[in-house]
């Protein structure tokens, strides 16, 4: 039976980018206004271990990335914020998830 995974992004300030495997699947800059954006990734699966990559970058102020990954029915989620002013320039956050396609 296939594996199922969904990438769902919520909120990204400033920008995520997700590679499944290498390849780019996403990429959203955004101003910090809420999302609910939806990737389905299985049909990018390949047979045995995948890897998903977000990498999150934050362009100045604040920084906040938040969604999650779904792989057969368990969500994952992921949170990042650091609602401080003045959050460095640049810092960058990233989440990785392995999905098993065995």
């Amino acid at each position: 039976m296939a594996t199922t995974a969904v990438l769902t992004v919520n909120y990204t300030d400033n920008q995520l980018v997700a590679y499944l495997n290498g390849a780019q699947v996403y990429n959203r800059i955004g101003g910090g206004e809420s999302i609910n954006e939806q990737v389905v990734l299985t049909g990018n699966l390949q047979a045995g271990v995948n890897q998903l990559l977000l990498i999150g970058v934050n362009f100045n102020g604040p920084a906040h990335f938040q969604g999650s990954v779904n792989i057969d029915g368990r969500s994952q989620d992921f949170n990042f914020d650091t609602r401080r002013d003045g959050a460095p320039e640049g810092v960058v956050t990233q989440f990785y998830y392995t999905i098993d396609n065995s």
